[in-house]
């Protein structure tokens, strides 16, 4: 699944469409709702793609505060101490194969795609990548998206 945001009165060709998949969509919402929980209100439907979004001024707005976390490390502070949180978590029993680290089908048995036949896997929350280059790339397409709706 993927999230399109699109541009409302869009300025210029970046603000016309912004487009994450939800592994990295996921993560720059939530970094967005922490930085800027003035602009982006607490009932926000980001994480969903039914329309919500903000106007131009919003929008603007928003822009503005990512571009100063950007500026004064803030995003890159965050980006490793994420990192470094989640590669600090330990490993799970794999919940594909019940920590067997094997699968059976009709066909038989194999040893389990997720774990790779160890019966551990990674946390789930690590398959969501967030990196500053999102970040600057939202914040770009912000500035000239007009307001933005998720769809």
């Amino acid at each position: 699944m993927g999230m399109d945001v699109a541009g409302l009165a869009p300025r210029s060709e970046i603000g016309e469409r912004f487009r994450r998949n939800v592994w990295w969509w996921s993560p720059l919402w939530s970094f967005c709702v922490q930085v800027a929980p003035d602009i982006v209100p607490e009932d926000n439907l980001g994480h969903l793609n039914d329309g919500w979004g903000l106007d131009d001024a919003g929008a603007l707005a928003l822009a503005g505060r990512l571009q100063d976390a950007l500026d004064d490390g803030y995003v890159a502070h965050y980006e490793g101490t994420r990192k470094a949180t989640l590669d600090a978590l330990p490993d799970e029993p794999c919940d594909f194969c019940d920590a067997t680290g094997k699968r059976t089908w009709s066909s038989g048995e194999c040893i389990c795609e997720r774990c790779k036949g160890t019966g551990l896997a990674r946390p789930w929350e690590t398959n969501y990548p967030f990196c500053e280059e999102n970040v600057r790339d939202f914040a770009a397409f912000l500035r000239d998206c007009g307001g933005f709706g998720i769809c």
